[in-house]
């Protein structure tokens, strides 16, 4: 409790989730949602989904509470134009057997794709469990049912223990024609807040039996000691006129990412595009700095598997004859929490260090039970290297989700476009020394690659007739070289011999003509 507003929520399966009340009738209908930065859609579950469906990979029916049945509710209406300014556009208008607008609802979450069909609607709604704030008026907000048996239960389980998403992406709602408008950077949902309390807002993350916080305006602690992110270029509609966008990532630089004493991005940048995802859990990784974690850090098993009927991947080919499999990482065997190292960044070239000890990143979601640590590969760099995509809104980020949060206080300024982060605690990062891998002794001319902890060969291939050679890792002259200039002396010096043989015969006779001749 806080003299401040503020949410409590719980941080269940992948995300944090929340209360919201929905509809005007008594009683109440209430829905938990996921408090979900990474996407910007209001997306709630049907009756379909309410029990667990003989599943034991998800619940969407929370002591008790029943899921959201429109039919209840005398304030429903479904959107059957798709009206309204929404994220998603991937929508069938008049689609058979749907009175809403229907669309696909696709988040990536923790390297996972979770998708569910969905059909437009607007209701009146409202927070629940404001402390220290007054009840909330109803507001009219557009949301997506998952009402039918389209979504496969395993995919399901991306939400387990809540009953949909709310997305809190940066954005100017307009929940359509005809209906309530919203000029704010937050959803429908949040328009109604005091001026007072602005368009800040922090969530405070922490483990199971220690409560977890979602502040608006000041955080309990204020301001002090947090570093800020250097301000977004984002072109919000309404603030500005080319190139105007109605939503955008919670994303922002860092700097000086670095394990075991390497820094990650040395070999690409000076600092690295970053998100807040809120409804993931793990630290995802562009495929290249997440191969340099698993170089340097030992307690880390990682192997390429899946799980038939509950991990939902994409397919290999055109008709799913096959799937392709994720990469998970486990403790190693004998490892504990205690032999993570702590990773460290900045967000600025001379800020203070912020820190996420990977200790904090395990969980235990697995069929088999045994526990992994969250830290997940993206898309590799290189990929986006080509021409035709390398303009993607969707460049590879390091995205943070709530247990790569747990040791930081994260703010949401949403007037300013920045983010601002904190640390709970201060690790003392030359310590992780016994923790990581032993740095390996380079040879030779080879160089040292120290984000991957590994030795570079030199570069033999570049200078004309020379190879590497791999017992020393130096450059000689390749054999075939040697033989072909072998060969060639030889065959001069063959050469050397016949024309001398042919200039003494040639000398030879004319020494006999000439004599003849006399």
């Amino acid at each position: 409790p806080s003299s401040r507003p503020q949410c409590p929520f719980h941080t269940l399966g992948p995300a944090a989730s929340l209360k919201r009340r929905i509809s005007e009738r008594e009683p109440l209908q209430v829905a938990r949602l996921v408090i979900d930065t990474g996407s910007g859609d209001t997306v709630v579950f049907g009756e379909v989904h309410c029990d667990n469906r003989d599943n034991e990979f998800f619940n969407h029916e929370l002591a008790g509470r029943e899921c959201f049945v429109y039919q209840n509710s005398s304030s429903f209406k479904f959107n059957v134009q798709g009206l309204g300014r929404r994220v998603n556009s991937a929508c069938t208008i008049e689609a058979e057997g749907h009175p809403g607008a229907y669309c696909r609802e696709a988040l990536l979450i923790d390297g996972y794709k979770a998708e569910v069909g969905c059909e437009l609607a607007w209701e009146d709604a409202q927070f629940a469990d404001l402390d220290g704030m007054p009840d909330q008026e109803m507001i009219r907000t557009d949301i997506c049912v998952v009402n039918d048996t389209t979504s496969e239960g395993f995919k399901m389980r991306y939400w387990n223990n809540t009953q949909g998403t709310l997305g809190m992406f940066y954005h100017i709602c307009a929940p359509g024609q005809g209906e309530a408008k919203c000029e704010t950077p937050y959803p429908a949902l949040l328009s109604t807040l005091p001026r007072s309390v602005g368009h800040t807002f922090t969530f405070d993350f922490n483990p199971p039996g220690i409560p977890s916080y979602m502040h608006f305006g000041v955080p309990e602690e204020g301001w002090k000691g947090m570093q800020w992110s250097e301000t977004q270029p984002i072109p919000l509609v309404g603030r500005t006129t080319a190139y105007s966008a109605p939503y955008a990532f919670h994303s922002f630089e860092i700097y000086d990412m670095s394990l075991c004493g390497a820094n990650l991005l040395s070999n690409y940048s000076s600092h690295w595009t970053a998100m807040v995802d809120t409804g993931a859990s793990c630290l995802s990784l562009p495929e290249e700095f997440f191969q340099m974690v698993t170089a340097w850090v030992p307690a880390l098993e990682c192997v390429s598997e899946r799980v038939q009927g509950y991990d939902n991947t994409e397919c290999k080919d055109s008709l799913c004859s096959e799937f392709n499999n994720l990469t998970i990482c486990y403790l190693a065997e004998g490892a504990s929490a205690d032999d993570l190292p702590v990773l460290s960044f900045r967000l600025s070239e001379k800020g203070s260090e912020l820190h996420l000890p990977l200790s904090g990143l395990i969980v235990n979601d697995r069929p088999s039970g045994r526990p992994r640590v969250c830290v997940n590969p993206a898309d590799s760099i290189a990929m986006f290297r080509r021409e035709e995509i390398k303009s993607f809104l969707f460049f590879p980020k390091i995205s943070f989700g709530t247990l790569a949060l747990r040791n930081l206080h994260i703010t949401f300024d949403m007037e300013a476009t920045t983010v601002g982060l904190r640390n709970k605690v201060t690790y003392d990062v030359s310590t992780n020394a016994g923790l990581c891998a032993e740095p390996v002794s380079c040879i030779g001319a080879q160089s040292p690659y120290p984000a991957k902890n590994l030795c570079i060969d030199p570069p033999c291939e570049q200078v004309y007739f020379h190879v590497l050679d791999e017992s020393r890792k130096t450059c000689r002259i390749s054999n075939g070289f040697l033989v072909s200039v072998i060969i060639t002396l030889v065959a001069f010096a063959l050469a050397e011999i016949a024309l001398s043989e042919i200039y003494d015969k040639l000398a030879h006779k004319l020494t006999s003509n000439y004599t003849a001749t006399g």
